[in-house]
């Protein structure tokens, strides 16, 4: 069953106005008033939806930030000590000469795939 909803729109009321002249469009363009209004409604309720969800969105970003600056501030209450490089030392081999001398010295050849 129907319900009627009965409403004035003063002309001299900016936003009524604006909101006449979409009307007005609306129907120039084929549209009822019927639809042209359930549609406005529809549309609210799902902006107003989406704002919701905005709005959840931010909250959590707000609250990651939030744990990202108290992680931040213990970081910096921790006495860490740079590590620093001494480049007045060159860099030596990792085994000794004389290891290595000695172990090409024990080694035996192994066994061979292939002519070489």
């Amino acid at each position: 069953m129907s319900e009627v909803i009965s409403f004035r729109l003063d002309r001299n009321n900016p936003r009524e106005g604006q909101a006449m002249a979409v009307l007005r469009k609306g129907q120039e363009a084929g549209y009822s008033l019927r639809h042209i209004l359930t549609e406005a409604l529809l549309a609210l309720e799902a902006s107003a939806e989406d704002e919701q969800q905005v709005l959840a969105a931010l909250a959590e970003v707000s609250r990651r930030m939030e744990q990202i600056r108290d992680a931040l501030e213990s970081l910096k209450q921790v006495n860490m000590v740079p590590v620093q490089m001494h480049d007045d030392h060159p860099i030596q081999a990792a085994l000794a000469e004389s290891f290595l001398f000695s172990v090409k010295n024990a080694a035996k050849p192994g066994v061979r795939i292939g002519a070489e």
